[in-house]
């Protein structure tokens, strides 16, 4: 199958809140935990359409935690624009913020998201008697291994840096648990600037 990524539509509910919709009709599966840290380009899951396969991500200026109510069947069957799960803000970033302006307030007040790159388990340490690779308050420099993640039984080490990532940053939470289960696009590590 060919997969595309598509960004969801963007609601607001009856509070103000941000609530992500589907883009199109089809089957949404690989859901997003609740509570996961998301920001544009992260993965919400995939939808299927006849014989096409859409990364549903998150859209430009929106930033916040993922809630959704218990977790969805695996393959939801979704219309335009139904309602699919809720953006609630993190460290008083409003969930949608100007786009020009996200950087600069990230850069102050929010943090980034080191995300899984594949689906695999995580393992926050090389071994079970070793020390974790990163803790909250860590400094950390681009390249230092932030985990693992197993996939086949050939361990994958997930290191800090990319495009949009600060030279230096400090761990402000571990979203996984060891031994935890993941998804491509999963936000693993959060971080912020120094």
């Amino acid at each position: 199958m060919n997969e595309k990524a598509l960004p969801a539509l963007v609601a607001k509910d009856a509070d103000g809140g941000t609530i992500l919709c589907a883009p199109k009709v089809g089957l949404w599966s690989d859901h997003p935990r609740d509570g996961v840290l998301v920001e544009p380009g992260s993965s919400i899951g995939t939808l299927a359409q006849l014989s096409r396969r859409f990364v549903l991500v998150v859209p430009d200026g929106v930033c916040g935690r993922v809630a959704i109510a218990g977790r969805p069947q695996d393959a939801l069957p979704v219309a335009y624009g139904e309602p699919l799960l809720a953006i609630t803000p993190v460290d008083g970033i409003s969930s949608i913020a100007d786009s020009s302006e996200r950087g600069k307030a990230g850069a102050t007040a929010g943090s980034l998201s080191i995300l899984a790159p594949t689906d695999g388990v995580f393992y926050r340490a090389p071994a079970l008697d070793a020390k974790p690779y990163v803790a909250v308050g860590d400094r950390i420099t681009t390249g230092r291994p932030v985990g693992l993640i197993e996939v086949m039984k050939t361990f994958n080490p997930i290191a800090y840096g990319g495009p949009g990532f600060p030279d230096e940053a400090e761990v402000v939470e571990v979203l996984v648990g060891d031994a935890q289960e993941v998804r491509a696009g999963q936000a693993l590590v959060a971080v912020k600037r120094l």
